[in-house]
């Protein structure tokens, strides 16, 4: 890997910018095009409004169409790599290609997902900048706060000037324009988007078809059913070992199960936008629904399921991995996952989706585990130390209209993707046909696109992703689902400085008991008798403020 933003090359380039800005009468950035191939020319003080720079001056790139530079430049990018990955990513034949097109370089700084959060913070808090942030996994409140501070370039007028393809993105979404700007109406990122109601759907519960034939079980369309096809699952052997080593449900969390059952209590009726806040339907206000009645019906429902072994023993050490080796030993009879193919491999075919959202106890029948168009806010941003901004937007603006993202998810046609007589796209035989043993499609395809890890900067589109998501399995559960969603879902909300600070340190304490206390109602550790004494310590912690914050914004975002 190649670690460009180390202190040596930015005290040297620190040299040569205070060189340049001496020889420049008007303090304005040198940077043309002249010193191509390098970073050097950086403008010290780059405005934050994006237009500080001055490379779309004289030339130096081209409004449409490729390349987009004319003479070749080079940009330094951080990117978290996922272990699926070639560790250099320009080995891959995509960013190859779109170098070739574009005359644009990128000097990929990659870093595995134990390390991101680390070195991200490390470049934040040393002003030691990539000039690109690429799928950093960066959280919204750092998005805010460093795009406050001039870390992050302000993108609003690069935008308007150089990204035809986001800006129709924009006009299409509604939700997307409400959800990326904070509070004052900036944009310092740009998203993952989807356009995908099954990877919107974002956990879907996934039930074993051959156990409920064992068990003379239909699929279950309430929660009461579900019980009771899970006791089957329990004393019913229907993995016929003779064994009772059955795990009648499962996830790689207990938050994970809670999304697939929570609808059916009433709870998150604008989606997971805004994690665990809702409008609560009897008085019409914002609620955090863990400190509501409903929630307590949840934890009685769960501990019920927990108490009688319904609900896998691991599920507060569990993981995918875990997940994954108990299908392999025939041992699951339902999980919540997004997809069916990344947590059971010879018994897939076993896996279909629930034909409906299930009805609760008070007659709710919602499937609140989804979210709108937004994956994440904080894809991509462009650093202050920038000295090519406007080729940067046109640079990742490609990757939010479609030719763009055929060539991020599929590659090059006739050489690693074909579109067949139905209309449809796959990769090429050649490349897929024979996945090595030990190996994964995963790693295979990313010698060719570099998708793998998700979160990228662009528009996913269903006719080009060919993630778990759109398997049929996954794609069949979320058609069955889509009637029973929310009929609005909230975009993330965006804070001022102020309240971002105010809301982070209320949430911590907050969030933190919650967690707690949820587990230990649902292990039995803590009573629900005392659940209105947890209620009345979360309003002593501040829920009450906190409420107030996300009020304020639901506000601001309404009227956007």
């Amino acid at each position: 890997m190649k670690k460009v933003f180390s202190g040596i090359k930015y005290i040297l380039l620190l040299g040569t910018v205070v060189s340049l800005a001496a020889c420049n009468d008007n303090g304005q950035s040198s940077s043309d095009g002249t010193n191509a191939e390098t970073n050097e020319g950086k403008n010290a003080s780059v405005s934050n409004s994006g237009t500080g720079n001055s490379d779309d001056a004289a030339g130096a790139i081209n409004g449409s169409g490729f390349p987009i530079v004319n003479k070749p430049i080079t940009l330094s990018a951080m990117v978290q790599l996922s272990p699926a990955q070639p560790t250099e990513w320009n080995d891959i034949m995509a960013w190859q290609e779109y170098e070739k097109m574009t005359g644009i370089h990128i000097e990929w700084d990659e870093y595995t997902a134990a390390d991101m959060t680390e070195k991200r913070n490390l470049a934040l808090a040393s002003d030691q900048l990539p000039d690109i942030f690429y799928r950093t996994k960066m959280p919204d409140n750092d998005v805010d706060k460093y795009g406050a501070d001039g870390s992050f370039l302000k993108l609003n007028d690069l935008i308007d000037k150089y990204a035809p393809n986001f800006k129709a993105v924009m006009e299409k979404y509604p939700d997307v324009k409400k959800g990326i700007a904070t509070a004052d109406g900036s944009i310092y990122a740009l998203p993952n988007l989807t356009d995908s109601p099954s990877i919107e759907i974002t956990k879907k519960l996934f039930l074993n078809q051959s156990w409920l034939k064992k068990t003379g079980k239909s699929m279950p369309a309430t929660t009461d059913e579900l019980y009771n096809v899970l006791k089957a699952f329990r004393d019913g052997d229907p993995n016929g070992n003779g064994k009772h080593d059955e795990v009648p449900l499962t996830a790689d969390s207990l938050d994970d199960i809670m999304l697939v059952l929570q609808g059916a209590f009433g709870l998150g009726d604008k989606g997971t936008g805004n994690g665990s806040w809702d409008v609560d339907p009897g008085s019409g206000e914002m609620r955090y629904f863990p400190a509501s009645e409903s929630y307590k019906q949840l934890l009685d429902y769960l501990h019920r399921l927990y108490s009688e072994n319904l609900i896998d023993k691991e599920i507060f050490t569990n993981d995918g991995t875990k997940v994954l080796a108990k299908n392999e030993q025939n041992q699951i009879g339902s999980f919540s996952f997004s997809n069916v193919i990344a947590r059971a491999n010879t018994n897939a075919n076993d896996f279909a989706g629930l034909d409906k959202a299930l009805a609760g106890p008070n007659g709710d029948r919602l499937f609140t585990s989804a979210r709108g168009h937004i994956g994440s806010r904080g894809a991509f941003m462009i650093s202050k130390t920038n000295p090519y901004p406007a080729a940067t937007m046109r640079w990742i603006d490609y990757f939010y209209g479609e030719d763009g993202i055929r060539m991020l998810y599929l590659g090059l046609e006739g050489k690693t993707y074909q579109k067949n007589a139905d209309g449809n796209y796959d990769f090429l035989p050649a490349i897929v046909g024979n996945i090595p043993e030990g190996s994964s499609f995963d790693q295979v395809v990313s010698k060719y696109v570099p998708y793998a890890g998700g979160s990228l900067p662009t528009l996913i589109l269903e006719n080009y992703f060919k993630g778990g998501e759109t398997e049929p399995s996954a794609k069949a559960a979320a058609e069955h689902l889509r009637p029973f969603l929310p009929a609005e879902l909230w975009a993330p909300f965006s804070f001022t400085a102020e309240e971002a600070a105010d809301k982070q340190t209320l949430e911590s304490d907050i969030y933190g008991l919650v967690k707690q206390r949820t587990a230990e109602f649902v292990q039995g550790k803590a009573s629900l008798g005392d659940f209105d004494k947890y209620v009345d310590q979360l309003k002593k912690m501040g829920l009450d403020d906190l409420q107030r914050i996300y009020q304020t914004a639901y506000e601001r975002y309404k009227a956007n």
